[in-house]
């Protein structure tokens, strides 16, 4: 099992250079550009934890905690996990299309929405992770304690608090 955990973490690290070359060829000023890169780093992480559902080992693990963990309507809740993760990462990676792409308005209801979707996803994750009836194997990292989840929870809350900031202050 270390080739899983080897490819989970080329996979986010893989996420990591494409945004910070993202990051790099962005005009932002230097204040916007942390709040960028954490929007670009969610969206990312956010669709490739989604797509990677799909397929193999991460279909099998990922089948395998909705069915351990005992959660209500097992084929509905993975699909619904999938796409969650991707409709989640899809309304980030939009945000950063603001005053290009859609308006300043319609940047703000995504990522309120793209936040609240991933707030319940890793709510979920969470339960997932402390479920007694999961073992680590299947799970991200093959790690009981949902570091990451909870990673993801706060960067995600903390860059909606800090774009709530300074559009209030605007």
């Amino acid at each position: 099992m270390k080739a899983q955990v080897l490819l989970e973490v080329s996979m986010i690290c893989t996420m990591a250079l494409i945004t910070i070359a993202y990051l790099y060829r962005s005009n932002a000023s230097s204040g916007n550009k942390i709040q960028i890169f954490a929007i670009a780093l969610l969206g990312g992480f956010m669709v490739l934890g989604g797509t990677a559902k799909f397929f193999q080992p991460f279909a099998t693990m990922f089948a395998s905690q909705v069915e351990l963990s005992g959660l209500p309507l097992p084929k509905l809740a993975k699909f619904a996990g999938q796409m969650g993760e991707i409709a989640a990462g899809i309304m980030y990676l939009l945000v950063l299309t603001k005053d290009k792409l859609i308006s300043a308005n319609t940047a703000e209801i995504l990522l309120k929405s793209a936040t609240f979707l991933t707030l319940v996803i890793m709510t979920v994750a969470v339960y997932v992770h402390l479920s007694p009836s999961v073992p680590a194997e299947v799970l991200p990292f093959q790690s009981k304690p949902p570091v990451l989840t909870v990673i993801v929870m706060f960067i995600s809350l903390f860059t909606f608090i800090a774009s709530k900031r300074k559009s209030q202050k605007s």
